[in-house]
């Protein structure tokens, strides 16, 4: 997989753009500030530390686990959070605290063996501590229309295409309860409008390509808002499980 991850995948902003960049998760941190307002907090796959800073301000101790060595140094030396390297996150868990906090935004369908980590992350959470996610939707009305030709089917990158009900039901064995599932958040709509934006650039290519992406694909994007905001229909979804106290 590391010829699908070259150099250039992770694009390392300058420091003074990173502030601006981290204000843009507020709808990922107060998912999580719902349930859990201080503590220990695990991100799995956080790039340059976006979130990770966004979390690090409101007063989390943040620990982060990121394969690229690039990210690493700038979540340490930057974003002054600990980054541990390693992509497969199920064999360094066993070597960390618990947390009550666990995060990965857009990770887990990158992920082999997606199933047996959140086991893993399971084990890993505090009494009353929380699993938060998001990850493409494969209920979503985007991929019904598009097929193959999603933009978030995103292969080889992607490994997986996860239901939420199978990760809920999967949670739900190891002691942990559903507090949210939404597909029409924020964030969730930013995705919407990248899948209409990238199809149309990929279909044309070129700088013309993107001009016309960006353009037709925020309209598309407003037009289609009702249909991809009702029943679950969003391009991805956020989902936060709380582990019950024993």
């Amino acid at each position: 997989m590391q010829d699908y991850y070259p150099g250039e995948y992770y694009a390392i902003p300058a420091s003074r753009s990173l502030e601006r960049l981290a204000s843009r998760e507020n709808c990922k941190i107060n998912a999580i500030r719902r349930f859990v307002t201080r503590g220990r907090l695990l991100e799995i796959g956080p790039a340059f530390g976006a979130f990770a800073l966004r979390a690090k301000q409101e007063g989390f101790e943040v620990t982060c686990i990121e394969r690229d060595a690039r990210c690493r140094n700038y979540l340490e030396s930057t974003v002054g959070v600990q980054a541990i390297g390693s992509s497969n996150p199920a064999a360094v868990l066993a070597q960390l605290p618990s947390f009550d906090v666990i995060a990965l935004w857009q990770v887990i369908e990158h992920l082999d063996g997606p199933l047996a980590l959140l086991d893993s992350l399971a084990a890993r959470l505090t009494a009353g501590g929380i699993l938060a996610l998001s990850t493409p939707n494969p209920e979503a009305f985007q991929f019904a229309r598009m097929g193959k030709r999603w933009p978030h089917v995103d292969a080889p990158r992607h490994l997986h295409l996860l239901p939420a009900n199978l990760l809920v039901e999967r949670m739900q064995a190891h002691g942990l309860e559903m507090c949210l599932l939404d597909s029409s958040d924020a964030d969730a709509k930013s995705w919407n409008r990248f899948g209409w934006q990238r199809l149309i650039m990929n279909r044309f290519g070129g700088p013309l390509g993107t001009a016309l992406g960006m353009a037709a694909g925020g309209i598309l994007s407003a037009l289609f808002q009702p249909f991809e905001s009702a029943a679950l229909r969003g391009s991805s979804y956020t989902l936060v499980m709380r582990k019950r106290a024993a």
